[in-house]
């Protein structure tokens, strides 16, 4: 494992480069609040620092047989990922049409009844929560239009 920890330091430090980066192209902050350069810089900061010490880790550690053994996730784990994917995909590519709420509804649903396999009354319970919670944090709390789509939802 400590193989794969090493690699996945090196990318999500790569990537907290990378985030650094292009949040220099933004304000960092506009009068008296963040600007859009803030939040992203912080979260470079922090994956960074994280990432360096996953790395520091993965050479303190020491080494054990089983350990560095390749390991793959088995086929079901392989197929939810792909499932979420594909639903994800589905999400980002209805939400014009179908409106942001529905889709997130829709996406909360699928996740809920395909993958997660709970019963039919319980995924349309808690998806319709997380729409309406969606809808209410966005429109009133936030005060942020979202994709409306056909329906006007």
């Amino acid at each position: 494992m400590r193989k794969g920890d090493r690699v996945l330091g090196f990318i999500c430090l790569g990537l907290s480069l990378w985030l650094i980066l292009e949040s220099t192209k933004y304000d960092y902050v506009t009068r008296f609040t963040p600007g859009p350069g803030f939040l992203p810089f912080w979260l470079g900061i922090c994956l960074g620092l994280l990432s360096l010490y996953l790395i520091y880790d993965t050479f303190k550690r020491k080494a054990s047989t089983r350990e560095d053994a390749t390991r793959l996730p088995g086929k079901k784990s392989l197929w939810r990922v792909c499932l979420i994917l594909l639903f994800s995909a589905g999400l980002a590519l209805s939400m014009k049409t179908l409106g942001f709420v529905l889709t997130v509804t829709i996406f909360a649903f699928l996740i809920l009844m395909v993958l997660e396999r709970y019963p039919l009354f319980k995924s349309i319970l808690y998806s319709a929560i997380m729409g309406g919670a969606v809808f209410v944090i966005f429109r009133y709390w936030l005060e942020v239009d979202l994709p409306a789509g056909l329906l006007g939802l």
